[in-house]
């Protein structure tokens, strides 16, 4: 080789770390399991005890499917700190659960990095069929998860500190899309069981 040629070095793989929260028995395809239950998942984590183990923006994507309308409808106590210390107990104790669910979820993505939540509509039997089901909610529930909106409804008050652009989606029968978009439309502000579940993206922004 030429003592001037320029040396290639092979640049070293970068690593990404996508999580499935509360993944059950099959984590989500490119994910890596979380669950304090589930045999396949990778991180044994309860993820209802906090602080969550993971650092400050260093997740580049979170899956969620169908735990949120699990998470308890109380305050975090000190049993659901991780460890005890001042800063741990000021910044949870006292705050709706899943305010610090959502607050640990925005802490450690990544800034821009988003967030897939899957819940059951609130608008549907199987919102209320499962006896261990203790939140409902609506596409307006995520809304409360934005900074702006919390500050223009006169929210900001609320004990949460996440921000999170939202945009909500939603699963139907497939009997419902046969009909006509105005039909569609109709049936989704008056009727009952009409959606499946809300699909929300969600993505990471400043405070």
């Amino acid at each position: 080789m030429h003592q001037n040629a320029i040396r290639l070095v092979e640049a070293a793989p970068s690593t990404n770390l996508k999580l499935d929260l509360a993944c059950g028995q099959h984590p989500k395809e490119g994910f890596e399991g979380v669950d304090l239950y589930g045999s396949v998942a990778k991180h044994k984590v309860d993820l209802l005890k906090f602080p969550w183990p993971w650092a400050d923006n260093s997740v580049d994507e979170l899956h969620c499917s169908h735990f949120l309308e699990h998470v308890p409808a109380r305050e975090v106590e000190t049993r659901d700190l991780s460890f005890i210390g001042e800063k741990a107990a000021t910044t949870f104790l006292g705050q709706d659960m899943l305010f610090a669910v959502m607050d640990e979820a925005w802490r450690v993505l990544k800034p821009d990095a988003w967030m897939t939540i899957i819940v059951p509509s609130g608008r549907s039997n199987r919102a209320f069929w499962d006896p261990t089901h203790r939140r409902f909610f609506m596409q307006e529930t995520f809304l409360y998860f934005a900074a702006e909106w919390r500050k223009m409804n006169g929210l900001d008050h609320y004990n949460v500190h996440c921000n999170f652009g939202v945009d909500v989606g939603h699963s139907v029968p497939q009997e419902e899309t046969l009909r006509s978009a105005d039909a569609q439309a109709d049936r989704f502000q008056h009727c009952w069981n009409v959606t499946y579940d809300w699909i929300a993206k969600l993505k990471k922004l400043p405070r």
